[in-house]
């Protein structure tokens, strides 16, 4: 297996890495108070915000749209920017995600 480096990216997954990147950007000092978890699916040229909150407010609501907006006008019309909301107690992360995890809020025990 050959690793991508700057001249030759190879297999590396350009793509999601732009996405991933754009996603960044787009939610600075946007994501919602209450996150447990905030993040990005990619499939083509459908893009899927996921937040996992606690519960789930309008102001939540709205900073993820926001955040969609800002990313929609970064990637351009063709692709498809959705938000995925999904209530947990704590942050729910496997090894078989679908999603790229931008943000993971630490647990309360780690802060004390």
């Amino acid at each position: 297996m050959t690793l991508p480096t700057p001249e030759d990216l190879g297999n590396a997954p350009v793509w999601e890495n732009y996405i991933i990147a754009q996603t960044t950007q787009a939610s600075l000092g946007l994501i919602p108070q209450g996150a447990l978890a905030f993040g990005v699916a990619v499939d083509g040229l459908t893009v899927t915000l996921t937040c996992q909150l606690r519960e789930i407010g309008d102001a939540d609501t709205a900073d993820l749209e926001e955040i969609a907006q800002e990313l929609s006008m970064l990637l351009g019309e063709h692709v498809s920017v959705t938000i995925a909301q999904e209530v947990h107690d704590t942050p729910t992360i496997t090894p078989h995600d679908t999603v790229a995890w931008t943000f993971i809020a630490r647990s309360e025990e780690a802060s004390s």
